[in-house]
């Protein structure tokens, strides 16, 4: 089947990085005749070399989202199937090795190939999210294939509004197979239940990516008071309650909704150790800081601040004033587990920021374990953005 072709531009192509599945607008030369959003197209490079077979999307920054990148080969919801059964392919081998586990991320975007398409299972329940039009565009069988191989109760769609919106796309909430759950569905994870609310929580209900880091970040809880900013439903509070040594845990968070569920999930544990407080997160910090109040341990896990290059350096002076405070309500000698997942900032820019912090704060910082995202969360070599978590453990004197 012949396709619309589009090139790349002339000064774009030298610096061009093959197999990156994203190719910006001002990357191609727009078609002279008018494509319509979601249409298969090839890019060529100037010269007429072909390079992949991607989508179109007139509406989006990422022009092209290339998929397919043997020119013999067709790029239709059989490829977007069979791209779903490597995937999946992936966790079910880890979980013969290890166990299953109650929550899980199936499809992980551009790391599975699939840029647009992300699958979490959450018991007997799939939660997806769409934020590309080709993905969208194959909606209905990828629905199919999740139905007829993985069988679950139900099928949940989520869309972000404001991703959705720089797509060209409505924003959609529905039900897409099955029965929707009649309210929070309760997983483990480290030992620890969780109620998760897979309608109105964020993203698709609980952030996945940080499973292996709320267990390691716990496993270096000493006694003492812990202070955990941008809680969200509490799963490094949680955690380190079951499996560190604090005495006290704050755990601060913007959202009510969040803290009244984390709050619920405390009580479902058992623990009572842990108070939960509603708050700017920066400028609690900042108070506690004034206050001179200490502790042993502090994890910061905020949001991502960066979404595209023009917002890093902004980013990385949030983070500096969110790490200062924590380095300056940490004792001598403790702990310090900070988070980011901006994709757009670099892991060594964020090392340099924390140099800066420990600089102004006559501190000694050490990082003496680095993480990114679970291995349900894979990296495509070729897409550095899909390496996007970083979790540093320091030790500060």
């Amino acid at each position: 089947m012949r396709y619309p072709q589009l090139f790349l531009n002339v000064k774009k192509a030298r610096s061009f990085k093959g197999y990156h599945p994203w190719v910006m607008d001002r990357s191609v030369i727009e078609p002279s005749a008018p494509l319509s959003a979601g249409e298969t197209v090839e890019l060529l490079f100037p010269d007429g070399r072909w390079i992949g077979r991607g989508v179109y999307n007139p509406h989006s920054r990422i022009r092209v989202r290339l998929y397919q990148w043997d020119a013999a080969a067709e790029l239709d919801a059989t490829w977007c199937q069979s791209q779903l059964a490597r995937a999946v392919a992936l966790r079910t081998a880890r979980a013969a090795v290890h166990g299953q586990l109650s929550a899980v991320r199936l499809v992980n975007s551009e790391g599975d190939g699939l840029s647009g398409l992300v699958v979490d299972r959450f018991g007997e329940f799939l939660v997806v999210q769409i934020t590309s039009q080709a993905m969208l565009n194959w909606l209905q069988p990828i629905t199919e294939w999740l139905v007829e191989h993985l069988q679950p109760k139900g099928i949940l769609l989520r869309m972000d509004p404001r991703t959705s919106s720089s797509e060209g796309m409505e924003p959609r909430e529905e039900v897409l197979w099955g029965e929707s759950p009649s309210g929070p569905i309760e997983i483990v994870e480290h030992d620890v239940r969780l109620k998760i609310d897979l309608l109105s929580g964020q993203k698709t209900g609980y952030y996945l990516d940080q499973r292996a880091n709320r267990l390691r970040a716990a496993q270096w809880v000493a006694e003492g008071p812990l202070l955990d900013v941008c809680c969200y439903l509490g799963g490094f509070s949680l955690t380190a309650a079951r499996w560190g040594k604090a005495t006290r845990i704050m755990a601060v968070d913007s959202s009510i909704r969040a803290l009244e569920q984390a709050d619920e999930n405390a009580k479902l544990n058992g623990f009572h150790n842990i108070d939960f407080v509603q708050a700017d997160c920066f400028d609690f910090l900042e108070h506690l800081s004034q206050e001179k109040q200490q502790f042993q341990t502090v994890v910061l896990d905020p949001p991502r601040m960066a979404s595209n290059r023009a917002q890093v350096t902004a980013a990385l002076r949030a983070y500096y004033r969110l790490n200062l405070s924590a380095v300056n309500v940490l004792q001598p000698g403790g702990i310090l587990v900070t988070c980011s997942c901006s994709g757009r900032v670099e892991r060594s820019d964020f090392v340099g920021m924390l140099a800066s912090v420990a600089r102004r704060a006559g501190r000694s910082v050490q990082i003496v374990e680095a993480f990114g995202a679970d291995f349900d969360h894979p990296i495509d070599v070729n897409c550095p953005e899909t390496e996007y978590l970083k979790c540093c453990v320091c030790r500060v004197s």
